[in-house]
């Protein structure tokens, strides 16, 4: 599994993150099982996913953790209008390359196709 730095992790590390840690930890844990070398980082308000631990690594995946209340995840897909469960950007929310999001928010649970599509966002990137 990839790492997570440890900026990434204290920002929900809160008490007001309680209600989302756990998807949280489940989508963190899918997205850095794609492989070993992949690596999380917190920006201002997102957690970008990438290949590797290099500052120039490309992204695969970017979470948003802007608010305690929800969690918006995006993925470098190939395709994904026409995925089920994938939809476009929320307002505010675009990254470049990525094509596929979806939201998570208290009691709600993580998509269970969010392993393939991991790593077929991840795949995809590395193919590039």
């Amino acid at each position: 599994m990839g790492t997570i730095s440890d900026k990434a992790r204290d920002k929900v590390s809160g008490p007001s993150w309680d209600a989302l840690r756990s998807q949280f930890s489940e989508i963190t844990e899918t997205l850095l099982s794609v492989n070993p070398d992949t690596f999380a980082d917190l920006t201002t308000i997102y957690i970008k996913f990438t290949l590797n631990n290099a500052s120039s690594s490309p992204v695969f995946a970017v979470m948003w953790v802007k608010s305690s209340k929800q969690l918006v995840v995006g993925l470098a897909l190939p395709e994904s209008l026409g995925i089920e469960g994938l939809g476009p950007a929320p307002k505010g929310m675009n990254y470049k390359s990525l094509t596929g999001y979806f939201v998570v928010e208290p009691g709600t649970p993580v998509p269970v196709e969010l392993a393939g599509w991991a790593k077929r966002a991840y795949q995809h990137v590395k193919d590039q």
